[in-house]
């Protein structure tokens, strides 16, 4: 019992916490109905149909959700690239397999002594997935990583039980201290093998998945910077837009103008000639149109082929120095 209330103590320990640091996101909302409704647009357009149409029932498009989500950790964690090494599982072998060993045991052990403590993290496992599983009129958005990013601590908390209860075993089974080392030794050997597979991960696979998948508005940036720094204004460069290409809002951000969209359209650059300084336009190497809309608007441009390292990111970058 004194446990129990010991729990509840810090239950509510930790909702005072959450509710001190909701308070600026409160005072937000209360402010205004727009607010209200900038706070809880994303929520509502995935949860309702007020963007598009839920697709199916409602409850069997949230049974599936679930399903994905709660699979995910083995099979398949989605195909947000911007967050995740896509179609694969969200664990790698030795975390994954840990998990499931957990998951399974603490049902078990559950289902012989009822401790709240093992309800409370099973139920949490769903429960933190739900930011992704509500997911109603997208589905094709769930599983996703970064929205049940809160199931990250009792999945790797129950991940570890099975080692540890491992680690206890072996002592018990190697008597003296070679009990100890060898529990040890193949703690340090899983976690060793988990980690060289999560760098694997993170610093080849997604790096080269990210650098494919993105465009490279860093470059993009630094030739808007550079022309700035030189010969050059900030308020004279340009980016022209095309279908499927870079945010031009990122641009500006890796130029080091943050609050400056680089976007002038097609049919806006004759607006550019009355402009007396050095001029920049950047533009995608399809755009041919553009190019040719440049070069009749200033015949002395210079226009060239910007190489990137990743194949298929390269732009064009045209320069006039006046008129």
């Amino acid at each position: 019992d004194s446990k129990r209330v010991q729990g509840l103590w810090h239950l509510g320990v930790v909702i005072a916490v959450s509710f001190v640091i909701f308070l600026p996101l409160l005072r937000f909302i209360s402010e205004s109905e727009a607010n209200q409704n900038l706070v809880l647009y994303r929520s509502l357009t995935r949860l309702t149909s007020i963007e598009a149409p839920l697709p199916e029932n409602p409850l069997k498009i949230f049974t599936e959700n679930m399903w994905r989500s709660l699979t995910m950790f083995a099979w398949d964690n989605g195909n947000t690239w911007v967050h995740s090494v896509v179609l694969r599982p969200a664990l790698d072998v030795v975390s994954g397999a840990l998990f499931h060993l957990g998951f399974f045991l603490l049902i078990l052990r559950y289902a012989r002594q009822r401790r709240w403590e093992d309800s409370v993290l099973i139920l949490s496992i769903p429960l933190l997935l739900m930011p992704s599983a509500l997911s109603l009129a997208f589905p094709s958005e769930n599983p996703s990583l970064n929205r049940s990013g809160g199931a990250i601590i009792p999945v790797f908390i129950i991940a570890a039980m099975p080692l540890v209860g491992l680690m206890t075993s072996i002592k018990r089974w190697v008597s003296s201290h070679w009990g100890t080392f060898t529990a040890w030794a193949i703690a340090v050997a899983l976690i060793s093998f988990s980690a060289l597979m999560n760098y694997d991960l993170v610093f080849r696979q997604y790096n080269d998945q990210y650098n494919l998948a993105s465009w490279n508005t860093t470059d993009l940036g630094r030739v808007i910077r550079e022309f700035a720094d030189t010969e050059g204004s900030e308020n004279t460069a340009w980016v022209i837009p095309f279908p499927h290409w870079v945010d031009t809002r990122l641009v500006g951000i890796n130029a080091g103008v943050y609050i400056k969209d680089y976007a002038l359209g097609r049919e806006n650059l004759v607006d550019t000639v009355q402009i007396h300084a050095p001029k920049l336009f950047l533009y995608n190497v399809q755009d041919i149109e553009t190019e040719e809309v440049l070069f009749q608007l200033y015949p002395d441009g210079q226009s060239r082929r910007f190489v990137s390292e990743i194949p298929g990111k390269d732009f064009m970058i045209f320069i006039t120095r006046g008129r």
